[in-house]
């Protein structure tokens, strides 16, 4: 019995002894940079934007925003067609970004559309062919408020949901952006005389309220396989609640090709990992554009041609109670000028642009 606590003693103090355990550094692929293409053409005036960069060799996230200037690409031609003999070149203009010169070239129904990409090195791109579909309106907007913190998304968000129809009769898919300029509230500046300084962050009015631009990364998809010639019901926008005052929303519903429709769900399927063994194994997302000399030399991105349907709308929350706002409003509101304060905002006192015919909805 003696014996056999020795043995007990051993093993254990060998687990806690440093000395036990071996570090390992798993070796990191090395693989050649991949050219990486997001571009876009629609049924809406231009300019279309169309972005060229080099996949890195990140580790990780931090590195990876701080090392994305090496990788854009700002000496390629880059030219849009259509199937009509149409066409419009792209002119760089930062962080890899290209814009349309030809404001005469606008994406039309039933017309297909391709990219072509020429890079300085002389390696030629282009996309597969892309055929735009028509989408139906958007029939109308739901807004609800996340009082009960449902979402998770803190402050609680004004949630806004598409209404809309699908048409039936064949497959259809759809994608859903959005945007917008929320209410935020800060110290402010100094006020000029006869005001006195501002002690109290609720009551400080010189220069502490602004407007800021809000934008909706997440991926909205649908597929109509199971609901053809039904109403459809999506919630697409999260409109943060940080202070009082109106937000201005910008939806976009657009149509999608199957293939473009597969590229955004194999890229969901990547990004909305949950670190289970029941996680798809990661592979690069592979889309519709192609080594023009070796069409079995794909690169990574996804060139669409969509109809679109865009909605603006000015929401006016009309519930929010002074004490409610404040207990949430008090851990966000910060030192300084609101306009200097917080990134993308407008001016003390101004409205964003282009909402000037969106409709009013209250919030009561």
């Amino acid at each position: 019995m003696k014996k056999k606590w020795i043995i007990y003693a051993f093993l254990l103090a060998c687990l806690l002894q440093p000395a036990c355990t071996k570090q390992v550094k798993a070796p990191i692929r090395n693989v050649p940079p991949v050219l990486v293409v997001q571009g876009l053409v629609t049924t809406a005036p231009g300019p279309y934007t169309i972005n060229l960069s080099y996949s890195g060799p990140y580790t990780n996230s931090l590195q990876a925003t701080q090392q994305d200037s090496m990788y854009f690409i700002a000496d390629a031609k880059v030219v849009i067609k259509d199937d009509q003999g149409d066409s419009t070149t792209c002119t760089y203009t930062s962080l890899g970004n290209y814009t349309s010169d030809n404001p005469q070239f606008i994406g039309t129904i039933g017309r297909t559309y391709a990219l072509f990409v020429y890079l300085s090195n002389g390696q030629e791109y282009m996309s597969k062919p892309e055929t735009i579909q028509p989408v139906p309106p958007i029939d109308s907007l739901s807004i609800g408020y996340d009082s009960a913190g449902l979402t998770g998304i803190l402050p609680p968000p004004l949630i806004v949901t598409v209404n809309t129809h699908d048409p039936g009769g064949s497959q259809n898919y759809y994608r859903w952006t959005a945007m917008g300029y929320i209410p935020r509230k800060s110290w402010g500046d100094v006020c000029l005389a006869p005001f006195p300084p501002c002690g109290d962050p609720y009551s400080c009015t010189c220069f502490a309220e602004c407007e800021q631009l809000f934008t909706d990364n997440q991926v909205n998809i649908f597929s109509n396989q199971f609901s053809s010639g039904r109403e459809i019901i999506q919630p697409i926008y999260y409109s943060p609640v940080y202070w009082f005052g109106d937000h201005y929303v910008e939806i976009d519903q657009y149509s999608l090709t199957l293939e473009s429709y597969q590229f955004w769900e194999q890229y969901l399927a990547q990004t909305d990992r949950t670190g289970s063994i029941l996680d798809p194994l990661p592979s690069p997302v592979i889309g519709n554009i192609y080594n023009a000399r070796d069409s079995t030399e794909p690169a990574l991105g996804i060139f669409s041609a969509s109809d679109v349907y865009q909605e603006k709308v000015i929401l006016v929350p009309f519930f929010l109670q002074q004490y409610e706002l404040e207990s949430v409003a008090g851990q966000n509101i910060l030192q300084g000028d609101c306009q200097m304060t917080y990134p993308n905002a407008l001016p003390d006192g101004m409205a964003p642009p282009a909402w000037d015919s969106a409709q009013v909805i209250n919030i009561r």
